[in-house]
């Protein structure tokens, strides 16, 4: 039995350390986005502070939790049920840069299952006060398995990260003013993100 203990966890640790080591793959692109969130930095902070809560913030998680001792700050991991309309994806995300006193925070999903052609994916939120209200800025990154999909990516990809993204933003701004919870048939404020850059074909 402790040697098919022994044995689990060494793989687990090399799924892990693979994921996190896999190279940018086909069609590589960043979209960056921002809004206004009409609260103050401290408060909407401490949305991202918690880790395995991101399912009151984005309509794109059923439900979530961390799976790591620590709850917050580098290498704190969380396990996420992507909602209904990514029919069963799997998503578990490490923070791999945690900077308090700037408000920011920069993650890579280490394993991702039931998402058709993702090859890497991660990306960050930092947070700057202006005034009693608080700049979210984002940048979503990720990569295609091959030729195909990074093609599809090209054709209708790149629009439906844009708009999956603006969403998420556009939910945390959302539970930051209202404190209630999203979910994929919350109506959001989407029209109030900000496309600021998107990057194409990134080596």
């Amino acid at each position: 039995m402790k040697k098919i203990i022994v044995m689990l966890v060494g793989l687990f640790t090399l799924n892990s350390l693979s994921a996190q080591e896999i190279k940018l793959g086909r069609s590589a692109t960043e979209i960056t986005m921002e809004v206004e969130i009409n609260a103050p930095i401290e408060k909407v902070w401490e949305n991202f502070k918690d880790i395995g809560g991101i399912y009151k913030n984005s309509p794109t998680v059923d439900s979530s939790y961390v799976v790591s001792t620590n709850k917050e700050g580098v290498g704190a991991k969380r396990h996420m049920i992507m909602s209904k309309d990514f029919k069963g994806a799997i998503l578990e995300e490490e923070n791999l840069i945690w900077n308090e006193s700037e408000y920011y925070q920069k993650f890579n999903a280490y394993t991702i299952l039931n998402v058709q052609g993702i090859q890497t994916m991660g990306g960050d939120f930092r947070l700057t006060a202006k005034g009693n209200k608080t700049i979210l800025t984002s940048t979503l990154d990720y990569s295609m398995k091959n030729r195909m999909f990074g093609m599809m990516n090209g054709m209708m990809g790149r629009k439906k990260f844009t708009k999956t993204w603006a969403s998420i933003l556009a939910g945390y701004k959302y539970h930051s003013e209202t404190g209630i919870r999203v979910t994929a048939d919350t109506e959001l404020p989407i029209s109030e993100v900000k496309l600021l850059e998107v990057k194409k074909n990134i080596k």
